[in-house]
């Protein structure tokens, strides 16, 4: 049997209902192994910490692991996102400009 290290996460959302989540940390593995990392990952300060089996043909750690894929992705840099911070940098720059000529 394999095991591996999950992490549960709870939250509180804006409307105040909590909400959780749990994350994989390692991916299964012996159990000795899975301990080990278990006690590194404590020693390191992550909390709330378990050790989890993994039985064999479980899809549960690849769900688990889509999951906070979705959760983690970030939409990809456009040109427009570009455009935007460049304007805002522009911006600044003129402010910054116009405020050193007014003390002078």
């Amino acid at each position: 049997m394999k095991y591996y290290v999950s992490q549960t996460t709870v939250e509180l959302d804006a409307a105040g209902r909590i909400s959780g989540y749990e994350s994989v940390l390692t991916k299964p593995d012996t159990r000795r192994a899975a301990e080990n990392s278990l006690r590194r990952l404590t020693a390191l300060g992550i909390e709330h910490l378990h050790l989890c089996k993994h039985p064999e043909n479980s899809r549960r750690w690849g769900k688990l692991n889509r999951a906070a894929n979705k959760r983690i992705k970030t939409r990809k840099l456009t040109v427009a996102d570009l455009a935007e911070d460049i304007a805002e940098i522009e911006k600044a720059r003129c402010k910054e400009v116009n405020s050193e000529a007014n003390d002078l």
